[in-house]
């Protein structure tokens, strides 16, 4: 084999990203390949889906599972959380139910958050009043009645003789 002695595993990347050694845990299961008259041999095998995508993809198996890991992460993050360009300018992402970054105090706007404003006016918490706070012309505040009819609106300014039917 070509290359420097003791370093025929994993190489080092030369694009600059940084990667974390993980390992991929595939359920297998025991099955029995004992050929007939012959003493019990048993050997793990990973599930069929497994199987049939080693198979279909090849050598290229491994690129395509961290290709599918990187474009999951990706949506998670589009949908869970938002990005922050902290101090030296090193991207954190945080919770969308966080409204600052800790290290570097920033506030995003609604938008910036909820990356749409559909999802923003969903998220949007808008204080609720006991009774809603009405004005008349004259710049009194209504009244509410209790009366035969339900519930009705007047100032005591404008209709000071009006009936409490």
């Amino acid at each position: 084999m070509a290359g420097i002695k003791g370093r025929s595993g994993r190489k080092a990347r030369t694009d600059g990203k940084v990667m974390k050694a993980v390992s991929l845990y595939i359920p297998m299961q025991e099955i029995d390949v004992t050929p007939y008259g012959k003493s019990a041999k048993y050997e793990w095998v990973p599930e069929a889906y497994f199987r049939k995508f080693k198979r279909y993809f090849g050598a290229r198996w491994q690129d395509k599972v961290r290709w599918a890991i990187g474009k999951m992460v990706e949506e998670h993050q589009a949908l869970h959380l938002w990005k922050c360009h902290c101090t030296n300018e090193v991207v954190a992402w945080h919770k969308k139910t966080v409204d600052h970054c800790p290290q570097c105090n920033y506030r995003p706007t609604e938008y910036e958050r909820h990356k749409s404003y559909h999802e923003r006016k969903i998220n949007e918490t808008v204080p609720i009043a006991k009774a809603p706070i009405k004005k008349c012309n004259c710049g009194q505040t209504l009244e509410v009645v209790e009366g035969k009819y339900g519930k009705t609106m007047y100032c005591k300014s404008c209709n000071p003789n009006r009936s409490k039917l």
